[in-house]
């Protein structure tokens, strides 16, 4: 395999045969599964129980903006929004377009784009609002339009979402990785200063956020993103100890060679005087009261820099990721942040790329050179069924911390949370409930 497959298919997380591993969660309910046997997750009947997989009562809106990022650079953002009933009932088409950040070896056109169904430029429903803020960061060179379903269902349900084109390209020999590793927390921290200027009296979304009920959202690279900024730390001594061993060819190298030598130079662009000897100060953002990691690389922060992360917490993730591997991503993330409130969405035999949008929504995909037919429709999974699951607990976990809704935050404790078929659910908040808290 040549460099660049090599690449890319780490990035969409492709394998050909499927093995599953025992679950080893002290607190894990709804699995069904034999050892190493998936049954079929695409025909799998969701349970009725998953009421946040509905969409929300709130039409959207959809509207773009430009501030300044890292470094100064200019920085788009996509915005949904509840507004107010249209005349279609909530069924208008709207085809969302975004720059191509990959290689043209890897993908041969100018643009993306995305449909759905919110409306442009609607009136938000201030009388209804102000609605609490979810930050959203996309994987490494794709962009928010990707995550179009999951984002206007979170809208649906009474939530400002706003997501930064992060400014990055993908290519083979992934110069930019380094660099977003320093450059996307304080993408999220300006996005977040522009939702505030945003609701101000005479702006675009006057009295519609309320910015001190925030949420960090993210998948994959954006994973690693809402991690950070929401208060985990860099250990680049863990994460050379962890990369150490990894030969030139091991695949898990991926994850290594791009970052490891460039660590004095990381430090230089976040503005240190020298480079940190244990852990990195924060890249976070206290405004941030709630975290979402789907597929997130967790690796940099290890076990002491997750520890660092108190906030409430989901992560989500597949057993055969490649884009960012089960054990270092996912599982990780559950398993070493300090927070009291924290759940993990498992899905047997599933691939990186289960949470964006369907191969229909984006007939671009079928133009990558490598693996477009696995990008928007997982192997094992489908798409469906995933993103009404994934819909059903962001929405929740959204509800319950930022909403303080009872009843979303009981669908997320280990005694009444939906048994799904081939789907693992481990969370620590039935202790929660036992302490009374």
């Amino acid at each position: 395999m040549s460099r660049t497959s090599m690449l890319v298919s780490g990035f969409i997380g492709c394998l050909a045969a499927v093995a599953v591993p025992a679950s080893g969660h002290a607190q894990t309910v709804g699995s069904t599964l034999a050892p190493t046997v998936v049954a079929n997750p695409m025909t799998a009947e969701v349970s009725p129980k998953l009421i946040y997989a509905a969409r929300g009562r709130f039409d959207v809106g959809f509207q773009q903006f430009t501030t300044r990022g890292a470094q100064n650079r200019r920085l788009k953002l996509a915005v949904w929004y509840p507004t107010l009933k249209s005349v279609d009932g909530g069924k208008a088409t709207i085809r969302y377009v975004a720059a191509n950040k990959f290689d043209r070896g890897i993908l041969n056109a100018k643009e993306i784009t995305s449909t759905g169904t919110a409306v442009a430029k609607a009136a938000a429903d201030v009388k209804s609002g102000p609605f609490p803020l979810v930050v959203f960061s996309h994987g490494y060179g794709l962009s928010p339009i990707a995550f179009s379903t999951l984002l206007e269902h979170v809208a649906s349900h009474g939530f400002v979402v706003v997501g930064p084109e992060h400014n990055e390209s993908f290519d083979p020999s992934l110069t930019g990785f380094w660099k977003a590793l320093i450059d996307r927390p304080a993408d999220i921290r300006k996005t977040i200063d522009y939702a505030e200027y945003l609701t101000r009296p005479g702006s675009p979304l006057a009295g519609a956020i309320n910015v001190s009920r925030t949420a960090v959202v993210g998948h994959s690279y954006g994973g690693y993103t809402a991690l950070a900024a929401a208060g985990a730390r860099f250990d680049f001594a863990a994460y050379k100890a962890r990369c150490a061993p990894l030969g030139a060819d091991d695949p898990l190298n991926f994850f290594c060679a791009p970052v490891i030598p460039r660590e004095a130079q990381m430090a230089v662009r976040a503005g240190l005087r020298s480079t940190p000897k244990g852990l990195w100060p924060s890249l976070g953002d206290e405004r941030i009261k709630a975290a979402i990691s789907m597929a997130g690389d967790a690796y940099p922060f290890n076990e002491r820099g997750l520890a660092q992360l108190n906030v409430p917490l989901l992560a989500m993730g597949g057993t055969v990721d490649e884009g960012t591997p089960y054990t270092w991503g996912s599982k990780l993330t559950y398993d070493h942040a300090a927070s009291s409130s924290k759940s993990l969405v498992t899905f047997p035999g599933a691939g990186h790329l289960l949470f964006v949008d369907s191969c229909d929504q984006m007939p671009w995909t079928s133009q990558f050179t490598v693996y477009a037919e696995r990008f928007c429709n997982d192997a094992v999974w489908g798409k469906k069924r995933p993103l009404d699951i994934v819909g059903h607990y962001t929405t929740a976990f959204l509800l319950d911390t930022l909403n303080d809704d009872t009843a979303a935050r009981n669908t997320l404790l280990a005694s009444s949370t939906p048994k799904l078929t081939n789907v693992e659910y481990s969370t620590n908040r039935v202790q929660q409930l036992a302490q009374g808290q």
